[in-house]
C-alpha cells in the first residue's frame, strides 16, 4: 500500500541508521577482552622472572584459564563474557586492597603491574555493564511500545 507522505509504499528504506552499522558495543567488548588477554600474557613472562618455582605452575595455570575466557568472549562464545566478568571481577576485587597497602619505600614494579592488571579488568567489567545495558537509559528499558499495551 502506498503512503501518502512518501509514495514509496512498504519498500525498506535504505536510510543510515544508528544501529544499522557495526555494534560500539560489541567492539568495546572485544577489544577490552583482548587487552585482558594481552595483559595476562605479559604477566605470565614476568611471572617467570619473580615467582619460585613451587608456585609458577599453578599461577601459570590461573593466567592461562583467563587468557582462554578472553578469546572465548572475542569468538562471542554464549556463557565466556558471563565467566570473564566473574574472573575480572574477583581478581579485581582481590588486587585492590593490596594496592592501598603499598609502601613507597618498596620496588614499585610488583605494584604497577598489579594496577594495571587491576585496570584492564575494571576495563572489560565496565564494558560489559554498558553493553549489558544495551546502551539504553533506565525509563527506555522500562516503556512498553505503544503495540504492546492493552
Amino acid at each position: 500500500m502506498f503512503s501518502k507522505c512518501t509514495r514509496h509504499g512498504d519498500l525498506p528504506q535504505s536510510g543510515l541508521d544508528a544501529r544499522s552499522g557495526p555494534e560500539p558495543l560489541g567492539f568495546a567488548i572485544t577489544m577490552s577482552a583482548l587487552v585482558v588477554c594481552w595483559w595476562e600474557l605479559i604477566e605470565i613472562a614476568l611471572d617467570f622472572t619473580s615467582i619460585d618455582a613451587d608456585t609458577l605452575a599453578t599461577t601459570i595455570g590461573t593466567r592461562l584459564i583467563v587468557v582462554v575466557c578472553g578469546l572465548a568472549v572475542v569468538l562471542e562464545s554464549r556463557i565466556a563474557r558471563s565467566v570473564l566478568c566473574f574472573l575480572c571481577a574477583i581478581s579485581a576485587l582481590a588486587i585492590a586492597p593490596a594496592l592501598a597497602a603499598v609502601h613507597l619505600t618498596e620496588p614499585l614494579l610488583q605494584p604497577a603491574v598489579a594496577f594495571i592488571d587491576c585496570v584492564t579488568k575494571l576495563l572489560f567489567l565496565a564494558c560489559a555493564l554498558v553493553s549489558s545495558k544495551g546502551g539504553r537509559s533506565a525509563a527506555e528499558r522500562i516503556s512498553v511500545p505503544r503495540s504492546h499495551r492493552p
